[in-house]
Order: structure tokens, then C-alpha cells, then sequence
């Protein structure tokens, strides 16, 4: 997995205060995109055990709670979903009440075998790509009217879309 940076503070990508991890590469190159520094494959820096450990050892820095929002970039495409699956699988091993984040492209119906599995790591999924012409900055957790903000444990006990109520 490559990547482009990590935030300490974020309340912008999360409720409350989050760490967040900006994925590197994007195939879905979304009109209107405001991360488009982040879609070149070639860019950004390879994520290490020295990263892992500084976001787990930095989760609570200065005894701030913080939750993890991981965006992109693309975090679920093939490049990249299998470091997102271990850093998740990772921080819920330490940390199991710290809140996920994952913003993707992909909607979840669709998601194969390998992308389905950060399901059992994560908390809220953000699904669907950016749309410019949905573009709404009113509403919590995505930029455009077609994404959904999905309560993935309740998704994965109803089978069935179960939106994050906010």
C-alpha cells in the first residue's frame, strides 16, 4: 500500500477528532475530485511497520481519543486493499473501540472477496464515487448526494444497507 500522508488531528474526515491516513493511486479519477494530487500510483511513500507503529502509538497522543479515517487516493483498490486490511485488522486488534473510517469509490454490493473483508475491521463505509453534479457540502461525512455513510456492523448482521444515522 502506498500512501500520501497522515493527519493527526482531523474534524473534517470523521466525528470528533480522528487520525487519518490518505491512501495513494485512484482509478476512478472522479470530475471535481478535491484529492487529485492523490491518483498517481507512482507517487507517495510505501506504508511500513514504522508507519503502523506511529499511528497506533500516536492514536491517543496527549490523551486525545482519536478514531481513524483512512480516505484516498482509493483505499479498496487492488494496490492498496490489502495494506488497508492489515492496518485495520491491526488497530482493532489494540485498540477494538476505536471508530474506522473507509471512503471509497466502490459501492459495497460490488465489492469482491478482498474488499469485503475490511468489513469485519471497519465501522463506517463511505461508498460510491464522487459525483460533481450531486455535489452538496451540507451534508456529514461525504461530498456528493449519491454516497452513502453505511453502519457496517448492522450491515453485516441485516445483510442489507443500514444507514449511519447522524
Amino acid at each position: 500500500m502506498k500512501f500520501s500522508k497522515i493527519k493527526q488531528n482531523d474534524i473534517a474526515n470523521g466525528i470528533g477528532i480522528v487520525m487519518s491516513l490518505w491512501t495513494q493511486g485512484c482509478p476512478h479519477h472522479c470530475r471535481g475530485c478535491f484529492n487529485v494530487e492523490t491518483w498517481d500510483f507512482d507517487e507517495g511513500k510505501e506504508f511500513t511497520i514504522n508507519d503502523l507503529n506511529f499511528i497506533i502509538e500516536n492514536i491517543d497522543k496527549n490523551n486525545i481519543k482519536r478514531n481513524l479515517s483512512i480516505l484516498g487516493g482509493e483505499p479498496l483498490c487492488p494496490q492498496n486493499v490489502d495494506g488497508v486490511i492489515s492496518l485495520c485488522k491491526e488497530l482493532k486488534g489494540k485498540y477494538p473501540e476505536k471508530m474506522i473510517y473507509v471512503w471509497t469509490g466502490y459501492v459495497v454490493e460490488d465489492f469482491n472477496e478482498n474488499q469485503r473483508e475490511v468489513l469485519n475491521y471497519i465501522d463506517v463505509l463511505v461508498d460510491g464515487k464522487f459525483e460533481e453534479e450531486e455535489k452538496n457540502l451540507s451534508i456529514v461525512l461525504r461530498g456528493s448526494n449519491n454516497q452513502r455513510v453505511i453502519d457496517v456492523k448492522k450491515y453485516l448482521e441485516n445483510d442489507k444497507i443500514i444507514k449511519l444515522d447522524l
